[in-house]
């Protein structure tokens, strides 16, 4: 997906948020807008989002000094989701489709994202996921990889949001599956890393590895041109590959392999590209 006018005002937005998290100091965050803005003027359209995103907060860090910071907002997306999860678990154990359930949990688990203009409340989402459609569902076909695969390729997206992937891992676990579960080596906006997925114990499940290990700056979403050897043959290889949110959708959405993409839709543009609306769950098979 490339980048539009319209995501300028999104890069500025997200740029001075990070800095407010990190200081009140007017002159920092003035220094940091002047930074990023200087950036957005060589800006190329024809690039995913995420390789502007990945800039404008490493220019974030840089003048801040601060290495993470999302890390407080991370810590707290974490600790509220795993008081969720025994409830989700009852949710799935309880209901009619627990592998349709768990997709569905593990989509409004996209809802605890810090990068996206639109906010959405947890706890009501949870209560609508079950009588929520998926939009453009590709469960029959997920249904038939699934029971063929033997590797699968899970690409996390946020903090918080881990603890409801772990409710679809567990739905793999009986299933014999080789699993790699893949966050980012650094910290970017409220992305999952290997210490998160660590804290939801999602190591117990799978093999965690970072995206794009040996690098020291990460792009929310999957950059096929920053990522390490290991990610890449399982990324080629894997039988399944599994992609959560948005930034993973701007960045893989052209690349030519069957993708399942689960997200909920949070920015107008993205919507567009996905002719959905903003607030839908998007479970869509790529091919």
């Amino acid at each position: 997906m490339k980048t539009y006018l319209d995501c300028i005002p999104c890069f500025i937005r997200q740029s001075l948020e990070a800095t407010r998290m990190v200081t009140m100091d007017e002159a920092v965050h003035t220094q940091v807008m002047k930074e990023v803005l200087r950036y957005l003027q060589t800006l190329s359209f024809d690039n995913p989002p995420p390789v502007a995103s990945k800039k404008v907060h490493a220019i974030v860090r840089k003048i801040t000094k601060c290495h993470d910071p999302y890390k407080n907002v991370k810590k707290q997306s974490n600790i509220m989701a795993e008081k969720l999860y025994p409830q989700l678990k009852e949710m799935i154990r309880t209901s009619n489709d627990s592998l349709l359930t768990a997709i569905k949990l593990a989509i409004v688990g996209n809802a605890i994202d810090f990068g996206s203009v639109m906010r959405f409340n947890v706890n009501t989402m949870i209560n609508d996921s079950l009588k929520k459609r998926i939009i453009n569902t590709a469960y029959p076909r997920f249904k038939k990889v699934l029971n063929d695969a033997k590797t699968i390729l899970y690409l996390a997206d946020n903090a918080g949001e881990i603890f409801f992937d772990k409710l679809l891992l567990e739905e793999f676990a009986p299933r014999n599956k080789e699993i790699t579960y893949v966050v980012k080596a650094n910290p970017i906006l409220n992305d999952a890393t290997i210490t998160d997925a660590k804290k939801a114990g999602i190591d117990s499940l799978a093999k965690v590895i970072s995206a794009d290990a040996g690098h020291t700056e990460s792009s929310p979403g999957i950059l096929l041109t920053t990522v390490s050897k290991e990610f890449l043959e399982h990324f080629n290889h894997d039988d399944l590959v599994i992609a959560k949110g948005q930034g993973n959708y701007e960045s893989l959405n052209n690349v030519k392999r069957e993708i399942f993409f689960l997200l909920l839709v949070k920015c107008p543009l993205v919507a567009q590209d996905m002719d959905a609306k903003v607030g839908d769950l998007i479970f869509r098979v790529q091919k």
